[in-house]
């Protein structure tokens, strides 16, 4: 998956005019998608934050860019669990690979994107019947709770304030069902954010579809 990452931003940059570099960060509100044979489990979405970085190859002579984005991602969900409010918190790292179309919307200055999205679980708690639980990551469905991997689609919306701040709305659609114990349960994440970025590089134009030809 990192040879495939890095080769295409290697050909990306190859014909790219210019590549911009930034910080970005926001809120999430978190979900899932979480069933058992013959339930289907609804809960209270949690509110928490994102942060991370950003680089934004422009495609040459198009309007068009590919803009990976590495995040820390604190994200919250209360299920209900067969009667039982069960809260969960999990920290993962994302990494977004939209593309992007600078459309000619909002005096140039309206984007588009979609693209893949991978996440890696690094932490967790849930708190079940009154006891707190860190999450056992892995494939194991007796001794684990869930897998660090998650896979989906990530779709955007955004609007560029002025030359350097982007203001965007985010949705992480999780395809790959990331629960321990597949012949029982089967979860899929949800996430939707809201989020600043701030650019700090420079070059003969900038993200922005507004300054493009």
């Amino acid at each position: 998956m990192c040879l495939l990452v890095v080769s295409g931003l290697f050909f990306a940059t190859g014909y790219g005019q210019t590549i911009q570099y930034g910080v970005e960060g926001g809120i999430n509100v978190s979900g899932a998608r979480a069933t058992a044979p013959g339930v289907v489990f609804h809960g209270t979405p949690g509110l928490r934050f994102a942060i991370g970085g950003y680089a934004d190859i422009a495609l040459k002579d198009t309007m068009f860019s590919i803009r990976p984005k590495l995040f820390f991602s604190r994200e919250a969900y209360t299920p209900n669990i067969f009667g039982d409010k069960t809260p969960f918190n999990i920290s993962y790292f994302i990494l977004d690979i939209p593309l992007i179309y600078h459309s000619t919307l909002g005096g140039k200055k309206i984007f588009f994107g979609l693209g893949p999205f991978f996440g890696y679980g690094i932490s967790g708690n849930y708190v079940y019947q009154g006891m707190e639980t860190k999450i056992a990551w892995g494939n194991n469905p007796n001794t684990d709770d869930g897998k660090r991997l998650d896979i989906g689609f990530d779709a955007l919306v955004g609007y560029q304030l002025n030359e350097k701040i982007m203001l965007s709305a985010k949705l992480d659609w999780g395809i790959k069902d990331v629960s321990a114990d597949q012949s029982f349960d089967k979860v899929w994440t949800r996430n939707f954010g809201i989020t600043f970025a701030y650019e700090l590089g420079s070059g003969s134009y900038g993200v922005g579809a507004f300054k493009r030809k």
